[in-house]
């Protein structure tokens, strides 16, 4: 009996598909510290959701990010991570993960390079995300509670200049055998 069977709980963390899951997305990014890039999300024609925009790194910038809050905390214990199917541009992504809606709050971190010629799944397992504060690792944070997932993000960071263009399907929880 698979995860979804026994709980009867939807793997479905992030929608893309314009049915009422779809989350408000947030844009934000390297303007709080004075840069000029830019990110967002938005949900294309074909059912997929598309995380594009331009990293600037002039008057300090390099990093574009968004934020959405889930309808309600999500418990996702009993699942082991985070799948998708992406299809990326060259450039290293990170899906970030909150116990909080506080945008302030730490934020667990995991990263990902998606092939730019055909979709692929990507599987981000709980326990190698990474506790960030402002793109810096937390080396004394508490693991990440997947009790209480609250809000999911995506970034490109790391002085990736130039436009970017991330594809991807819905996000699912994940169940290892």
């Amino acid at each position: 009996m698979n995860q979804r069977q026994s709980t009867n709980q939807d793997p479905t963390l992030v929608a893309f598909d314009g049915q009422e899951n779809d989350l408000e997305w947030e844009s934000l990014g390297d303007p709080v510290m004075g840069g000029q890039s830019d990110g967002k999300v938005a949900r294309s024609e074909e059912g997929y959701g598309h995380f594009c925009g331009t990293v600037r790194l002039d008057n300090g910038g390099g990093f574009a990010s968004a934020k959405a809050d889930l309808p309600q905390p999500r418990d996702a214990s009993g699942w082991t991570g985070v799948e998708l199917l992406a299809r990326g541009d060259g450039k290293t992504y990170k899906i970030g993960l909150r116990t909080s809606t506080n945008r302030r709050s730490i934020v667990y971190q995991h990263s990902f390079t998606p092939d730019t010629d055909q979709w692929r799944c990507i599987r981000l397992p709980f326990s190698d995300f990474i506790p960030t504060w402002r793109g810096k690792t937390v080396t004394d944070a508490e693991p990440l509670d997947i009790r209480h997932l609250a809000s999911v993000s995506l970034f490109v960071s790391g002085r990736q200049a130039g436009e970017f263009h991330l594809r991807m399907q819905s996000w699912a929880l994940f169940q290892s055998a």
